[in-house]
Order: C-alpha cells, then sequence, then structure tokens
C-alpha cells in the first residue's frame, strides 16, 4: 500500500480532507439505502443489480433532484479530482440478551452477549487509481446459550444445527470470546474508458433485493477477490449494460468439519444487468456463482468457468458420479432478477429467481423449475409531505422452502452441498439471505428522511429452522421468528448518531420452546 501511496503526485497529496464524504456510501450502507429512497425520485435510469460504484450513483442522483432531504449536509462533499480522503471513523456496539441475532451485518457476526466493532481508512485517488483502505476490528463476547444438540463430540455441538455436515453455519463461533481484523470495504481500482479492474475485500451487492437477496449480500464479511467489467452502465446500442466477472478466495470457520484438502474455496462468478433501450425503467439480469476446490493454477481458467461452466446434465452424468475420475465438485448457483421502476408513482416492483445445480435438460428445467430453487420478491414506494421530508415504505418477501417434488426426487437447502460442505458461505457466514437456507421470509420496513436524519421501524419473519422435506407435520414442527426493530440515525454536526433496538419472538426454537431476545444497538461516526 505504501507504493501505492507514492504514487500521489506532491501537490495532491497536500489536499486531505475530511467530513462527511460521498466516500462513505458503499453497498448495504446507510447512504446506499439513501440513494435507493432518491431513485424513486429521479427519472434518470439507473442500474440496481450491481451495485458497485454507490458513491458515484449517489452524487448524480442528489444532484439532479432540485430537493432532498440530506441534500445540505452532502452538499459540502468536494471529491472532484485526486488527493487523500480521511474516512470518518466509526465505533458501534451490538448486546443480545439471549441468544446471537443479526441480519445482513457483514464482517459483524453478533453473538449473545456484547459485541463491539470499529471501523476507519482513507481513501487515495490519483487518475484512474483510487485506493481504498478500511479495516472493521471487531470482538464478540460470545457468551453461552441453549445449543440445539450440546450432546454432539467437540465442536459438532455449535455447527448447523440440522445439517452440520453440509454447511459451515455454526450457532456459536466457539466457547470463548473471538475477536479478528477485517479488511472491511479496502480496495486497490483503476478505471478507464467505462472499463474498471481492481483487487477488492468490499461487499458485493449483486440483484435488486435489499433484505433477502439470493446470491450476493451483506449476509457475511466481504471476501477477497480479483475483478474486471464495467466502471459505470455503459451504452451498446439496444441497452445500457453493467457486469463483472470476479475470482476470489473464500475460507471456512475454525467449526467447519470440512477437509483440510477443501477448507479454502475457489470462487468465480459473473453478473451482467441491462436496461433495454426503450425501456429506460425496466431492468433485468442474472448471475454464476461456482464454489471450486482451491488450487493455484486453476486461476487464470476461473475466469471462463462463469460463461461456460456445466448448464446441464445429459450426457455428462460421470460428472455427478463420486465413484468417477470424471467427477466434478463445483457447487453453483445460478439467478435471474428484474426491476421496474415507476418514477411517476415513486414506486418500484422487482425479483429475483435462483436455483442451485444444472438441470438434467432444458426439458427438466421447463418441466420442474421448482426444484432447488428460491424466489424473492419486494415492493418500494415514496411519499413527499415536503420538499425536505422523504417517507419511504418497503416489503420483500422470499421462499425457498423445499417444494413438493421432494415426493418423488430428493432436495437439499439452497446454499448446501455435499462435497463443497461450507456450502454458499464465507468464514462460517451466509453469502446471501439466511431466510433462504431452506426456509421463507417476509419484511416490512417504513424509513422517514428528514434533514436531521432518518427514523426507521420494520417488522421481519423468517423461518429460521424447517423439516428437511415439504410442509411440516404440525405447528410445532417449524421454527420461526418474529422481529420488530425501531431505530434512528440522527446528525449532529459532522456526527452521525445511531440507536436501535429490536424485539424477537421465536417460535419453538429449536422445535422445543418458545423464546425471546432483545438486541440493542449503539453506534456513531464522527470527524477525526
Amino acid at each position: 500500500m505504501a507504493l501505492v501511496l507514492l504514487d500521489v503526485p506532491a501537490a495532491e497529496a497536500q489536499r486531505v480532507r475530511t467530513g462527511v464524504s460521498w466516500l462513505e456510501a458503499t453497498p448495504n450502507s446507510e447512504l446506499e439505502g439513501y440513494l435507493r429512497a432518491l431513485q424513486l425520485d429521479a427519472s434518470t435510469p439507473r442500474l440496481q443489480g450491481l451495485r458497485t460504484d454507490v458513491a458515484d450513483e449517489l452524487r448524480r442522483a442528489g444532484r439532479s433532484l432540485p430537493a432532498h432531504p440530506w441534500r445540505a449536509r452532502l452538499a459540502r462533499d468536494t471529491t472532484a479530482g485526486g488527493g487523500i480522503y480521511l474516512l470518518r471513523p466509526a465505533v458501534g456496539m451490538v448486546v443480545n440478551t439471549n441468544f446471537p441475532f443479526g441480519t445482513a451485518d457483514g464482517a459483524v457476526w453478533a453473538g449473545r452477549g456484547l459485541t463491539v466493532a470499529a471501523r476507519a481508512g482513507a481513501v487515495v485517488v490519483a487518475g484512474p487509481l483510487s485506493v481504498r483502505i478500511e479495516p472493521v476490528l471487531l470482538r464478540a463476547q460470545n457468551d453461552a446459550f441453549a445449543l440445539f444438540d450440546p450432546a454432539r463430540p467437540g465442536d459438532r455441538r455449535f455447527a448447523d444445527p440440522l445439517e452440520p455436515e453440509a454447511i459451515d453455519l455454526p450457532q456459536r463461533f466457539g466457547a470463548r470470546p473471538f475477536q479478528r481484523l477485517d479488511l472491511g470495504d479496502s480496495e486497490i481500482r483503476v478505471a478507464g474508458r467505462g472499463l474498471a479492474v481492481g483487487l477488492s475485500h468490499a461487499l458485493q451487492g449483486w440483484g435488486p433485493a435489499t433484505a433477502f437477496p439470493l446470491v450476493l449480500g451483506a449476509g457475511a464479511p466481504g471476501f477477497a477477490h480479483a475483478y474486471a467489467g464495467t466502471a459505470r452502465p455503459v451504452s451498446v446500442g439496444l441497452a445500457r449494460v453493467h457486469a463483472r466477472v470476479l475470482v476470489g478466495r473464500l475460507e471456512q470457520s475454525a467449526i467447519s468439519s470440512t477437509p483440510d484438502s477443501l477448507a479454502v474455496r475457489l470462487a468465480s462468478a459473473a453478473v451482467v444487468t441491462l436496461v433495454p433501450r426503450g425501456l429506460p425503467n425496466f431492468e433485468v439480469g442474472g448471475t454464476r456463482f461456482f464454489h471450486r476446490r482451491w488450487r493455484a493454477g486453476d486461476l487464470a481458467a476461473a475466469w471462463r468457468v462463469p460463461f461456460e461452466g456445466l448448464l446441464f446434465k445429459e450426457g455428462q452424468l460421470r460428472l455427478d458420479d463420486t465413484t468417477s475420475t470424471a467427477f466434478l465438485t463445483d457447487n453453483q448457483l445460478a439467478s435471474a432478477f428484474f426491476r421496474w421502476r415507476l418514477p411517476g408513482a415513486g414506486a418500484e416492483v422487482y425479483g429475483e429467481f435462483a436455483r442451485n445445480d444444472a438441470s438434467f435438460n432444458l426439458r427438466e428445467l421447463i418441466t420442474q423449475p421448482d426444484h432447488s430453487t428460491a424466489y424473492t420478491l419486494g415492493a418500494r414506494a415514496r411519499r413527499r409531505r415536503r420538499a425536505d421530508r422523504l417517507l419511504v415504505v418497503g416489503g420483500e418477501v422470499v421462499n425457498a422452502r423445499i417444494t413438493h417434488l421432494d415426493r418423488v426426487r430428493p432436495q437439499a437447502r439452497l446454499y448446501q452441498h455435499a462435497v463443497l460442505t461450507q456450502g454458499h458461505t464465507h468464514r462460517g457466514q451466509l453469502l446471501a439471505a439466511a431466510a433462504a437456507l431452506g426456509g421463507a421470509g417476509a419484511t416490512v420496513t417504513l424509513d422517514e428522511y428528514t434533514p436531521s436524519g432518518r427514523s426507521s421501524v420494520s417488522w421481519e419473519r423468517a423461518v429460521r429452522l424447517g423439516p428437511l422435506r415439504e410442509g411440516a407435520d404440525g405447528p410445532g414442527a417449524i421454527d420461526v421468528t418474529h422481529a420488530l426493530r425501531i431505530a434512528r440515525t440522527h446528525f449532529r454536526g459532522g456526527v452521525d448518531l445511531s440507536a436501535g433496538g429490536t424485539l424477537v419472538w421465536e417460535l419453538n426454537r429449536d422445535f422445543r420452546r418458545d423464546a425471546f431476545n432483545f438486541r440493542l444497538e449503539l453506534g456513531a461516526r464522527f470527524p477525526w
């Protein structure tokens, strides 16, 4: 990193800037949520299926509107040109009273007891080169609570309740407090002529869903990867296109039982999203994500995998035969999504459909499209009370339950795998929505944006544990959580103060009894 900093011209290096910055807008951040709200007003088409340059998008959306609640606060930003920008440090704490609870917390896993996280960093811009360093330091008290099966030997008692040998998703990360230093949203990027390449550890946001993304979201820490793609949506005649392909390294938790030879996985993935010409507010796209055995010699070829990986198994069943020398260990996911904005009504609708594994052939895909699949549907609408007040209501539903096809052919939970038994995870956390792990969920959120900050009320229902088959035997055979959250972000000078409380009511926890938990969140982001 020091060598990169030396590339900054001396005149630019003296331009060290602090304060509220557009550069704080990253995927799954407070400012990205504000950007999504502004897009309900703006008539200019914005692609949401690949959320990478959130800061530039927010700058453009904010300036295209005559007025919006946070205009005065963000108008002070001066990130044009090169220089060094100090990102405001942030500290936060989470307390769970009875058991772990959290969603879309990224690098932060909040166990029972007190969890504390802090981040700070800077962005260096020199021509087409930008370097972002923003590590996250985490410490979790990780107190004990009633486990699903405490009789399991050793660390297996901490593993996933239902399928401990098929997914790396611990209930608890060991018996002691733990801490880690995560690289957070750090990245090195070179962009020009509409294209970008980089080395990154930043969280990804793929698809239009915010609460229940099916392929990549903020459910796990970011992972180290290299990428190439468009720097911004580009016109290719019949459409505006935004695309990215990446190759990365995925790791397991200390609780995983996967053999050391498979402990590290190679991620190879691609996403493309486009707005057809003549339909400026309609967006469609798709993703493919492959987990492979990690071999350093495969890195060059991994860039091609999302475009030539196995689509249909017909004639290639030996690839699924564990006794065959041609057996392929790949674990793959694919999804298709859409987003339709209605700027005149201040609303949008969107959805995503995902499938695990390849189909036998096209006929099987058409006749049984619901085999090992999930879908998310969502909508959002705004109401302007005044120019400086914006009220946004939104909702999403997700369904990944095992379907009636289980009567004639086996199905597994969406993100599991028989060989790469970490499943679709990184460091013991799901890369996508937890409710899509063989379950279902719904959420409704009401946000009010004013010049002083944001107030929010939300309700979420999620199936934490469900039967590994179609349906349920009775009302006690499904583990469901209901969570009511009230939160406030308040601006005071250059400081952002945040507080929130979530009351969690879990029915049939571990298929045994009802349980309650209260989650308290406090945080602050402040100038140097």
